[in-house]
């Protein structure tokens, strides 16, 4: 299952590369991809058996209960330059939580660079957490990146989902990067 999930990820992000969201030329270094759940894989073998994809959303399968964690690539065709460094103003995660504000099930995500040479990652947004809409249908949520890198990077973003139950019908849909505010 490992590599079919590798497989299908590397196939989502490859698409995204080849059609990314930028308005004009003019925008050359502002990173507005949008990003479907299925370009992520999941963080370890444990959440790859107990995930599975529906209709190109990741939910739990079956019976699974607790957190499960996703990694996402943010691809983009532009270049970086030091006179016009990566812009992104907002994080908006698209997901189902069927309990709303409840403890019950959660959909989180949060925005992380890593730039050349550095074996670390550091995150470029307090998050997005699904748990602070009252919403128990599909939704958007948007947080606003607090930190940008004037420096060449890499962007990933990290997505939790939980449950507690197995009638919890939670899922996440994907997400997208923003210069202005969105949902």
């Amino acid at each position: 299952m490992k590599i079919h999930s590798l497989c299908l990820s590397l196939a989502a992000a490859t698409l995204v590369t080849a059609a990314p969201g930028f308005a004009s030329e003019a925008a050359a270094a502002d990173l507005t991809n949008r990003v479907p759940a299925s370009a992520c894989s999941p963080e370890t073998p444990d959440d790859d058996a107990s995930l599975q994809l529906s209709n190109g959303s990741w939910i739990l399968s079956g019976t699974e209960t607790g957190t499960m964690t996703l990694w996402c690539p943010v691809a983009t065709d532009k270049p970086y330059t030091g006179f016009s460094p990566f812009e992104i103003d907002y994080l908006r995660l698209w997901y189902r939580d069927p309990d709303g504000t409840a403890a019950g099930s959660q959909v989180t995500a949060q925005l992380y660079y890593r730039t050349e040479g550095s074996n670390n990652i550091w995150p470029m947004t307090a998050g997005v957490n699904s748990n602070t809409s009252s919403v128990t249908t599909s939704n958007t949520l948007s947080s606003a990146v607090t930190t940008n890198t004037s420096t060449d990077a890499l962007f990933f973003v990290k997505v939790t989902i939980s449950r507690d139950s197995t009638s919890s019908n939670v899922a996440f849909h994907g997400f997208d990067l923003a210069l202005a505010t969105v949902g």
